[in-house]
């Protein structure tokens, strides 16, 4: 999901009262992301002791090939 996305997905799920008062602030700067924390013992792996795939770059490719 992108942050437009994001963005319109959210102000849609806002009720009528709070939209009335919502205001969208754009900082001048970007702001820096958080940093990953590290995945917990044995979330590197699958069952058999193989390395976990890398999901999300599969699902991207596979969005890119349509």
């Amino acid at each position: 999901m992108t942050a437009k996305e994001k963005l319109l997905r959210e102000v849609l799920d806002l009720d009528d009262a709070k939209a009335a008062r919502a205001r969208i602030v754009i900082p001048d700067e970007p702001t820096e992301e958080p940093e990953m924390v590290a995945l917990p013992a044995g979330w590197g792996e699958t069952l058999t002791g193989e390395p976990m795939p890398n999901i999300a770059a599969a699902v991207r490719r596979s969005r890119e090939s349509h």
